[in-house]
C-alpha cells in the first residue's frame, strides 16, 4: 500500500483539448509533452490528448507546425483547454532553410514564408506563378500564358550582367531542376520559405547568390486516417488586347493613300491600271464586305479541371501523407494544352531516439505547345491574328484551308480568281499560319521523380546524427512534326515533304547531406548548431534527331521517315551530348540565444566545384547575423499595445554557380563537317581564370506586431554588391572565336521592402484583414573592367546605369514639310539628346539610354480578406511600376513600310499627308526604324485573384456520419489589368514584346471534402 501510494503521488494523468483560437475548431496532430521529457502525446481527431506527468512536472509544451508554440504551467488541475494562435496572424512562423528551421523570434535573416493556404487550388499548374504578389522583393513574371510554362522569379533584382538570375530551388533538403515545376503538384507544398539575404543564402554558398526558394512538402499527423477529395473546374478566357485594328474598308483606304497593295490596285484613282474601272470597283466592293474575325478562328475559350485525392494519418510512431492529382488544362490558343498526373507519398517514423523519413514524388505531364510562343512570324498565331489581312477568307467552299502554295496534293487553289482575271495574289499570311497550326505538332512529354530518404538518431541529449539522401530525375521528350502536303511541309528544305524530330533530355541529380546537429536549452541559454558534409553529383545526357519525307499515313511517328540517300536530300540530322558536374561542401552553422533577447548566428560553407579550374575550385562563404528581441527588455515587456519588436542585422557572402557552364574553363572541341568530310575543330577557347560571381550583402530588418497581434509589420533594408560578373569579351575573328566569357563586371542592388497586415475588425465570428507589401530596388552597374559600356541588343550595359536600360534612337516626331520621321541628335560628350533633330537615321551614332529600364524597380501586392463564420472572401492585386518595354508588336502594326501586306492599327489613318501635317505618324512609304517611338511605359496593376469560399457548418457535417468537413469555393484569376501599355500583355519577362501568349482570365469552382 505504501509503494502504491508513493507511485500515485509521483505520477498523474493530464488530459485536455487543443483548439484553434480563431474559429474554436479542434486541431489534430498537436504535440503535447512535459517540459524536459522526451515522451508526450499527440492530439486525436477531436483535439483531445492524455499523458502521464510526474509530480515534479512544471510545464506543458504544446507545439504544432503553423501555430505559435505555447508553454503552459501545470497547476493542481488535471484537465486543460489550450487555444493555439495561427502563425499567419503573428510574426512567429517557422522559417525552413533546407538544412535547419527556426522561429521568427530567433531568426536573424530576411525570409518570407508562404503557407499552403496562400497558394492551394489556384488554377495555375506551376507554383512559381502562384507566388506573384505574395512576398516583397520577389518579382514573379509569367511572361506567357502557355499551359505548362514556367514563370520567371527574380529575388531582389539582378545580380548578374550576362549570367542568369534564377534562384536555387530546394525541396525537402535537395536542390531540384527548376524546369520541371509544371510536372509537380503545388497543393502538396506545406510551406515555401524564400531566403533573400546572405545570412540565409550563405548556407548554400556558391549556389545561393540569386536567392533560395525552399519548399517543405506536407506531412501526415497522428490520428485516424483522413481521406480528402478535391475537385475543381473552370474556364480560361482571352484578355482583350488594346490593338484597334482596321477593318477592310479602312485598310483599303490606307493602301490607296499609300499607293500600294490591293487598295491601290483596285482604286479608281489608279489611272495606270489595265483592269477595267468597273471590274476594279466590283472587286474592291467585294473585299470591303469581307471582315474575317481571326480571333474566332485562331482562339477559343479554354477550360481546365483537376481532381485530387489525399490520405493522411497514422500512429504516434508512424505517420503518412499521400496524394494523387490529375490536372487537365486546355489553352486559349488552338492546340495548346497540358495534362498532368502526380503522386506523392511521405512517411515519417519515430522509434525511440531514431527518426526516419521518406518523401517521394512522381509526376508525368504532356504539353502541346503552339508553334512559337513569341515573335513576329508566321508560326506565331498571336502575331498572325493581327497581321492577317481582314478580307482574307481562310477556307474554300469545301472547308479546306486555302494557303498560298497548296494548289497540289488535292487542295483547292488559294483564290477562285487568277492574276489574269485581275485579282491580286496576296501572301495569305493568316491562312498559312492556320494551316501550320493544324498540320504540325510541338509536344513535350516529361517525367519527374524525386525520392528523399532521411534519418536522425539522438546520440546524446540534444546531439543528433543526421543524414539526407536525395535523388532528382527528369526525362523530357520533345516531339516535333510537320505534316507533308501542308504549307509548312512543302517549305521543309530537305525533300519538301514534312519532317519528324525528337529531342530527349535526361537529368539525374544525386545529393547526400550528413553530419551532426545539436540543440540545447539550459537556464537563459539556447543553442542550435549544425556540422554537415554535402556531396552533389549531376549528370545530363541529350540526344536529338530530325527525319524528312514523311509518309502521310504514318504521322507523328519515326516510322514515317523516308530513308535518306545521297540523291533524295532526306538524310536525317542527329545530335546530342552528355555532361556532368559535382560539388562537395562542408557546412557549419551556430545559432545562440541568450535570455530570449539576444541571438547571434554564424554560418560558414566551404565549396568545391568541378565547374571551376583548380586555382579557383575551392572557396569559403560566410555570414554573421544578430537578432535583438527588444520586446523582452524590461522597459517594453509590460507594454499592452506592443506584442513583438525585433531588430535584425546580417552580412555575408555567397556566389552564383547553377547558371555556369560545366566546363567553361576548358578549351573544347566539336564535331564539324567540311566538303562532306567529318572532323573535329575547336568549339570554345576556354578561360583558365574562370570563376564564380561573388555577392556580398548587408541586410537590416525590423519585425513589429501590436494591438493584440492585429497589426503586423516587417521592413527590410539591403545592399548587395556582386563582383566577377560574367562579361562577353569580343575577340579578333583571326582567333577562330567571336567572344570569350570573362569575369570582369560589378553590379550593385540597394533596396527597401515592407510588408504590412492589419486585422481591422476581429472577433470570434468576424475578421477583416488588410495586407500589402511593396519593394523598391535600385540596380546599378558599377564596373566593367577595362570597358565602360557595350551594347546588348536593344539595351546598353553601361557603368552608372541599371541593367536593362533601353538603348535606342530618340524619335522626334515628323517633319511637317516632308512627312519624314525626325530623330534627335546626340551630344558626343554627354551621350544625351541635344535638342536638335535630323531626318537621317543612324543607330550607332544617335542611340541614347534615356528611355528607362525593362526591369521594374518597384513591385508588390495588396489585398484584403473577410471571414464571417463559414464564409471567407479574399482578393489580391499585384503591381509593377517604373519600367518600360519595346513594343515590337506595334512596330509591325503601325508600319509605314508594311501596310501593303499586313493589317494596321487605326492610328495609321493619321499618317502625314500634305493636308495633315500636325501628326507624329510619318508619311506612308517612309522608312520604319527602331526608335523610342515604340518604347512604352509598361507599368501595370493587375487584379490577380478573387476567392470566395464557404465551410459547411460542422453541425450539418455531423449529420452525414461520414464527412468530417466540406468546403465550396470559387476563384477568379487575372480579372482586370490597368496599364498605359498598348500592346499585348504587359506582364513580360523580356525587354521586347513580341506577341507572347497572354495570361488568360480564369474562373473556376471547386468542392473539397474530407472523410
Amino acid at each position: 500500500m505504501l509503494l502504491a501510494g508513493s507511485a500515485w503521488a509521483q505520477n498523474r494523468t493530464i488530459t485536455g483539448t487543443v483548439t484553434d483560437k480563431a474559429d474554436g475548431k479542434p486541431i489534430p496532430g498537436v504535440t503535447v509533452r512535459v517540459q524536459g521529457s522526451q515522451g508526450g502525446a499527440v492530439t486525436t481527431e477531436n483535439g483531445s490528448f492524455s499523458l502521464i506527468a510526474g509530480s515534479d512536472a512544471k510545464n506543458l509544451i504544446i507545439s504544432y507546425i503553423g501555430y505559435v508554440s505555447q508553454t503552459l504551467p501545470i497547476t493542481s488541475s488535471n484537465t486543460y483547454r489550450v487555444s493555439l494562435v495561427s502563425d499567419d496572424n503573428t510574426l512567429s512562423e517557422i522559417i525552413v532553410t533546407g538544412y535547419t528551421q527556426t522561429s521568427k523570434v530567433r531568426n536573424v535573416s530576411a525570409a518570407s514564408v508562404i503557407t499552403n493556404s496562400q497558394i492551394a487550388n489556384i488554377p495555375q499548374p506551376n507554383f512559381t506563378t502562384r507566388l506573384q504578389g505574395q512576398a516583397p522583393g520577389v518579382n514573379v513574371l509569367s511572361g506567357t500564358g502557355q499551359p505548362g510554362s514556367n514563370a520567371s522569379i527574380r529575388i531582389r533584382g539582378s545580380n548578374s550582367i550576362a549570367g542568369g538570375s534564377t534562384p536555387l530551388y530546394v525541396i525537402d533538403g535537395i536542390a531540384v531542376d527548376e524546369a520541371t515545376f509544371s510536372t509537380m503538384n503545388p497543393n502538396d507544398y506545406e510551406s515555401i520559405s524564400i531566403l533573400k539575404d546572405a545570412s540565409a543564402t550563405a548556407l548554400y554558398g556558391s549556389r545561393g547568390g540569386n536567392g533560395v526558394v525552399v519548399i517543405k512538402t506536407r506531412r501526415g499527423v497522428a490520428g485516424k486516417v483522413k481521406v480528402g477529395y478535391n475537385v475543381q473546374g473552370g474556364i480560361d478566357l482571352r484578355t482583350q488586347a488594346k490593338f484597334d485594328m482596321m477593318n477592310s474598308s479602312q485598310l483599303l483606304a490606307l493602301q490607296e493613300q499609300g499607293r500600294a497593295g490591293a487598295g491601290w490596285t483596285y482604286s479608281a484613282l489608279n489611272t495606270a491600271s489595265t483592269i477595267p474601272a468597273a471590274r476594279r470597283a466590283a472587286i474592291r466592293d467585294s473585299l470591303s464586305n469581307v471582315n474575317t474575325n481571326w480571333d474566332d478562328i485562331f482562339f477559343r475559350d479554354g477550360k481546365f479541371q483537376q481532381h485530387e485525392v489525399t490520405a493522411s494519418g497514422g500512429s504516434e510512431q508512424t505517420r503518412f501523407f499521400s496524394s494523387f492529382n490529375y490536372y487537365d488544362q486546355e489553352g486559349i490558343a488552338l492546340r495548346s494544352n497540358l495534362n498532368r498526373y502526380t503522386m506523392r507519398l511521405n512517411v515519417d517514423h519515430t522509434s525511440g531516439k531514431l527518426n526516419l523519413g521518406l518523401q517521394s514524388n512522381l509526376g508525368w505531364s504532356k504539353s502541346n505547345f503552339i508553334e512559337s510562343e513569341a515573335g513576329v512570324a508566321l508560326a506565331n498565331p498571336f502575331a498572325a491574328v493581327y497581321l492577317a489581312l481582314p478580307w482574307e477568307n481562310p477556307y474554300g467552299p469545301d472547308g479546306r484551308i486555302l494557303t498560298a502554295n497548296n494548289t497540289t496534293n488535292g487542295f483547292r487553289p488559294f483564290n477562285p480568281y487568277t492574276a489574269a482575271n485581275g485579282v491580286l495574289a496576296d501572301s495569305r499570311l493568316g491562312s498559312n499560319a492556320l494551316d501550320r497550326l493544324n498540320n504540325s505538332t510541338l509536344k513535350t512529354d516529361q517525367i519527374k521523380s524525386t525520392v528523399i530518404a532521411n534519418a536522425t538518431y539522438e546520440i546524446y541529449d540534444g546531439l543528433k546524427l543526421t543524414t539526407n539522401l536525395g535523388l532528382d530525375y527528369r526525362q523530357t521528350v520533345q516531339e516535333r512534326s510537320i505534316f507533308p502536303g501542308s504549307h509548312a511541309g512543302v517549305s521543309v528544305q530537305n525533300g519538301n515533304q514534312g519532317s519528324y524530330g525528337n529531342n530527349v533530355t535526361r537529368i539525374l541529380n544525386l545529393t547526400s547531406t550528413s553530419g551532426l546537429t545539436y540543440a540545447k536549452s539550459w537556464g537563459l541559454h539556447e543553442i542550435n548548431a549544425n556540422a554537415l558534409v554535402e556531396a552533389i553529383r549531376n549528370r545530363e545526357s541529350l540526344f536529338n534527331y530530325n527525319g524528312f519525307g514523311i509518309n502521310p499515313k504514318l504521322l507523328n511517328t519515326p516510322a514515317g521517315i523516308t530513308a535518306g540517300t545521297n540523291t533524295n536530300s532526306m538524310i536525317p540530322t542527329v545530335g546530342g551530348g552528355k555532361t556532368e558536374y559535382g560539388f562537395t561542401s562542408f557546412i557549419g552553422l551556430v545559432n545562440y540565444t541568450y535570455n530570449k533577447k539576444y541571438t547571434i548566428q554564424g554560418t560558414y560553407r566551404y565549396d568545391g566545384s568541378s565547374k571551376l579550374p583548380e586555382q579557383n575550385r575551392w572557396h569559403g562563404f560566410y555570414s554573421i547575423g544578430a537578432n535583438w528581441n527588444i520586446k523582452q527588455e524590461d522597459f517594453l515587456s509590460q507594454s499592452n499595445f506592443l506584442n513583438t519588436l525585433i531588430l535584425r542585422a546580417s552580412y555575408g557572402e555567397t556566389a552564383t554557380a547553377q547558371n555556369q557552364s560545366n566546363f567553361g574553363y576548358l578549351p573544347t572541341y566539336g564535331n564539324v563537317s567540311y566538303a562532306g568530310v567529318s572532323g573535329i575543330a575547336p568549339a570554345s577557347p576556354g578561360n583558365p581564370d574562370y570563376d564564380w560571381e561573388y555577392t556580398k550583402g548587408l541586410n537590416i530588418g525590423v519585425d513589429f506586431a501590436g494591438w493584440d497581434n492585429r497589426l503586423r509589420v516587417t521592413t527590410e533594408f539591403y545592399r548587395t554588391n556582386t563582383k566577377n560578373n560574367f562579361i562577353s569579351q569580343q575577340l579578333s575573328l583571326t582567333s577562330g572565336f567571336g567572344s570569350l566569357s570573362i569575369n570582369a563586371g560589378s553590379i550593385r542592388n540597394t533596396g527597401i521592402e515592407a510588408n504590412v497586415s492589419v486585422d481591422v475588425l476581429a472577433s470570434k465570428d468576424f475578421v477583416w484583414t488588410l495586407n500589402a507589401n511593396i519593394a523598391y530596388n535600385k540596380n546599378v552597374i558599377t564596373d566593367l573592367g577595362q570597358a565602360t559600356e557595350y551594347p546588348a541588343g536593344t539595351s546598353i550595359i553601361r557603368v552608372g546605369l541599371p541593367k536593362g536600360s533601353h538603348y535606342a534612337v530618340g524619335y522626334a516626331g515628323v517633319d511637317p514639310a516632308t512627312g519624314d520621321p525626325l530623330y534627335f541628335n546626340v551630344d558626343p560628350v554627354t551621350k544625351e539628346s541635344n535638342g536638335t533633330t535630323t531626318n537621317v537615321y543612324n543607330g550607332p551614332a544617335l542611340s541614347t539610354a534615356e528611355w528607362g529600364t525593362y526591369e521594374a524597380p518597384t513591385s508588390g501586392g495588396f489585398g484584403t480578406s473577410v471571414r464571417y463564420k463559414g464564409f471567407n472572401l479574399s482578393t489580391l492585386f499585384v503591381f509593377f511600376q517604373g519600367f518600360s518595354m519595346f513594343n515590337n508588336e506595334s512596330f509591325f502594326l503601325s508600319s509605314q513600310s508594311q501596310f501593303s501586306g499586313y493589317n494596321q492599327q487605326t492610328r495609321m489613318a493619321n499618317a502625314w499627308t500634305p493636308t495633315n501635317t500636325n501628326t507624329n505618324i510619318a508619311r506612308l512609304g517612309s522608312s520604319r526604324q527602331f526608335s523610342s517611338f515604340d518604347i512604352e511605359d509598361a507599368s501595370f496593376i493587375r487584379w490577380r485573384n478573387l476567392t470566395l469560399s464557404y465551410d459547411i457548418p460542422q453541425a450539418w457535417i455531423t449529420k452525414t456520419k461520414f464527412l468530417s468537413s466540406a468546403r465550396i469555393y470559387a476563384m477568379g484569376q487575372n480579372i482586370g489589368t490597368w496599364t498605359k501599355w498598348t500592346g499585348f500583355d504587359p506582364e513580360n519577362n523580356n525587354n521586347i514584346a513580341q506577341f507572347k501568349y497572354p495570361a488568360p482570365r480564369n474562373f473556376s469552382l471547386g468542392i473539397q471534402v474530407n472523410f
